[in-house]
């Protein structure tokens, strides 16, 4: 098609203008032709529209027939005219206007119109299958959806009634409403009024009051009838439809010659009956929807108050039925979704979402000052206790580190240690969200004890302060678990002497050990090379296996840690007896175990295939022997095992 023109609005706007459904071809592309003489003759679209305009617009029109746009009626191979779909739509619109005016009109179908409307703009729905889905539809009020709606629906009965055809604009909000107008023609006819309250008295013993309020309502306020279908809001509603409608069908089966305006009570009877259980059963998987809200609600901030998306799609009411049977997993999820995302202007969201190293966590935001007083808590104990014990260790030593001797390296510690071992609480203070929540919660007077000592200036407090753990006070403690002689001068530096010589001849005894199996390596060498083999010799083998041992070491230490100190907190870790002997005893053994059977491996490996995937699966296996199963944290034990083997290989590495 040409550029700069689009037929097809052509055609919309000459309908409109001269108040049109169906075009004279002939007219219209005589229009066309003369405006387009008027247009620039040096465009090839306006010079072809001049001279011969069906070169430009016929081949338009068959593809927009083709694309179901418009209707070309013909005569031969010419086009007499082009028919738009509100051709066929308005001939159902007069006819209802026609029944506003007059309620006896009964609903048009395309036989009492004899119009034949094309299959593309017409669409039948059954009354109990299709028509739910359809007014569903329609309520949503997407202008998208909309514009997919054919202009026509063909509503279709059981039982040999006969269908009606509506705009589909009118489904559901006016559709009902015509049909509660054709029950009120009903109850006006004749005697049907008493009739009908005589049936239906027997079906409401003691509700005779509920059931002349119901009719009168049909009989004099007819639209407010429609709103108590549409709302449900009454007990009353629902059984009174339900009597009132089945009462009319069973009057009207009973004729056998039925009048047009017949069949228009006896559809209007099925589409009451429909749409008062349609609403209905909406009304009721609301008040499930809400009543299932309410439960998570509850449930999200229920301890330890926060729950990823699959902790909450688990989630149970009180009667123990799963909260996502009520309401699908996409619905769930768009449901908190909204509630993690949309809060008002000034205002944080009502669930938060938390995210650590591999987890998204939902925090109800009343609850998250709450949750963070019961981390800090949590933190606390667990840090005091590990720190008091790995600084009792070092003392016990003779030796320190610089968390112990310094108040910034104390607080990097706490910071490192938060970090690895309470992620979540980590990320409470690092996305500086309990702030907000403070100044939310005293806002609306809702403000928890005890998290006054939290908060300086609108800001949390530094973490040793939010831990209330103090250095100096941490390192009292650490030495008030020592031996008495340790605060005793002269003894503690007997002992220290003592140690120290301990330690010496175990060091030179080490050595002793080392330099013998370099002299039989080296000797088993010359032996190979005198039998023609040339080879490593036993200090070049042992410096290849040091070197290794230290690179493997860096690579499974945690930055900021020693071999040694991180091998002490290991041991604190699996090795939780109570009995100080029996405690010496069991780590003595697995340090036994660990060594022979590295003693038996090394005989066959190349110092190549000496690598950190070897060693963790070395002390995988070993861990995972009879003897170490009944070990409780195991995980603490493969890793202590795996330092131990490259610390007897010959690894040195110090705090940094």
């Amino acid at each position: 098609m040409g550029r700069g023109i689009d037929v097809y609005q052509l055609i919309r706007s000459f309908a409109h203008r001269n108040n049109l459904s169906e075009l004279d071809y002939k007219t219209f592309a005589q229009a066309i032709q003369r405006q387009a003489r008027l247009s620039d003759q040096s465009e090839p679209v306006f010079r072809d529209l001049s001279l011969n305009p069906d070169t430009v617009l016929v081949p338009r029109l068959f593809l927009l027939s083709k694309e179901k746009k418009l209707v070309l009626q013909s005569v031969g191979n010419e086009i007499r005219s082009i028919v738009l779909p509100e051709y066929f739509a308005e001939a159902f619109f007069l006819e209802y206007r026609r029944m506003d005016e007059s309620p006896d009109v009964p609903f048009p179908d395309e036989d009492s119109l004899k119009i034949a409307v094309p299959g593309d703009w017409i669409q039948s729905i059954a009354v109990d299958t299709d028509l739910g889905t359809v007014s569903d539809e329609a309520g949503e009020g997407q202008d998208k959806a909309s514009e997919r709606r054919v202009p026509l629906y063909r509503v279709t009965f059981p039982d040999g009634v006969k269908p009606l055809v509506v705009p589909s604009s009118f489904v559901p909000e006016k559709l009902l409403e015509y049909a509660v107008l054709k029950l009120r023609q009903y109850l006006r006819k004749g005697a049907n009024k008493e009739y009908m309250y005589n049936k239906l008295v027997n079906a409401f013993p003691g509700k005779e009051g509920q059931l002349k309020d119901a009719m009168s309502a049909v009989l004099t306020r007819p639209l407010e009838a429609v709103k108590g279908i549409v709302r449900s809001d009454s007990d009353f509603t629902y059984p009174f439809w339900a009597y009132f409608v089945s009462a009319i069908k069973k009057d009207l089966d009973k004729k056998k010659d039925k009048t047009p305006e017949d069949w228009s009570y006896h559809q209007s009877a099925i589409l009451c009956e429909f749409f008062v259980n349609h609403y209905k059963g909406k009304a009721q998987r609301l008040q499930d929807l809400e009543a299932a809200m309410k439960s998570l609600d509850l449930s999200i901030r229920k301890p330890p108050y926060h729950f990823t998306l699959d902790e909450i799609l688990a989630f149970r009411d009180a009667k123990g039925a799963s909260v996502l049977g009520k309401f699908g997993k996409e619905e769930l999820e768009a449901r908190i979704r909204d509630k993690s995302t949309k809060a008002e202007d000034g205002a944080l969201p009502e669930f938060l979402l938390v995210s650590t190293s591999g987890r998204r966590a939902f925090v109800a935001k009343d609850k998250a000052l709450l949750l963070a007083v019961r981390l800090i808590s949590e933190a606390r104990s667990e840090l005091r206790s590990r720190l008091l014990d790995q600084w009792k260790r070092l003392l016990e030593d003779f030796r320190s580190n610089a968390a112990m001797e310094n108040d910034d390296a104390f607080l990097s510690e706490l910071v490192a240690q938060v970090e690895t071992r309470f992620p979540l609480l980590d990320a409470l203070i690092r996305d500086r969200l309990l702030p907000l929540v403070r100044d939310e919660a005293a806002a609306r007077g809702d403000l928890p004890p005890d998290v006054g000592r939290m908060f300086y200036k609108d800001d949390l407090v530094p973490l040793d302060e939010l831990l209330e753990l103090s250095r100096r006070s941490l390192l009292v403690d650490a030495k008030m678990l020592m031996p008495f002689w340790y605060s005793v001068p002269i003894l503690s530096w007997l002992a220290r002497l003592v140690h120290r010589i301990t330690q010496g001849r175990a060091e030179r005894a080490a050595e002793r050990s080392q330099a013998a199996r370099e002299a039989l390596e080296e000797a088993q060498s010359k032996g190979r090379a005198a039998k023609g083999h040339r080879g490593q010799t036993a200090k070049e083998r042992r410096a290849e296996f040091e070197a290794a041992a230290n690179r493997i070491a860096t690579e499974l230490l945690p930055q900021g840690y020693g071999l040694e100190e991180y091998l002490r907190d290991l041991e604190g870790r699996w090795n939780t007896l109570l009995n100080p002997e029996a405690k010496r005893n069991l780590t003595y053994d697995v340090d036994c175990l660990a060594r022979d059977y590295l003693r038996g491996v090394l005989r066959n490996m190349g110092t190549s295939t000496f690598t950190t995937e070897r060693v963790k699966n070395l002390g995988s296996s070993l861990a995972d022997s009879p003897t170490l199963l009944k070990i409780k944290n195991h995980q603490a034990l493969e890793l202590y095992i795996q330092l131990y083997m490259v610390k007897v290989l010959g690894a040195r590495i110090e705090n940094e």
